[in-house]
């Protein structure tokens, strides 16, 4: 979560491209050469960044009145790192999914973030 918020926050506020190489920016952000980093984290950084259009898009429809990039970029990266590990990185069950966006959320954000978390990943994740 850690690595996809700060890219998300590096975007933000550079004008850089989101192509940043994968493998550098985990080595960073981990503090360990690439290869002794986690697969499962590995996967989910380099899933979560590179569909970022994709899952993006999966939110909009279940975000009422609300708008993706007015989301707390925290709020984002949990969104982001939660969809990846559903669809794309390790078929999970949906409720340890959420159970572990949840908590997340009520660690570093809050509990009315934790419930809009809940809320909308038990929509797009079926």
């Amino acid at each position: 979560m850690t690595v996809i918020y700060d890219e998300l926050v590096d975007f933000s506020t550079s004008n850089k491209s989101r192509e940043r190489d994968a493998r550098e920016l985990i080595s960073e952000m981990c503090g360990q050469p690439y290869e002794e980093v986690d697969d499962f984290v590995k996967n989910m950084v380099i899933v979560s960044l590179s569909k970022y259009g994709i899952i993006r898009d999966a939110y909009v429809p279940f975000l009422k009145n609300w708008k993706w990039e007015r989301l707390p970029l925290l709020t984002q990266a949990i969104l982001l790192m939660s969809y990846s590990h559903y669809y794309f990185v390790e078929k999970s069950d949906k409720r340890v999914v959420i159970n572990i966006a949840v908590s997340l959320a009520k660690k570093y954000i809050d509990i009315k973030q934790s419930q809009f978390i809940n809320a909308i990943l038990d929509g797009v994740i079926n």
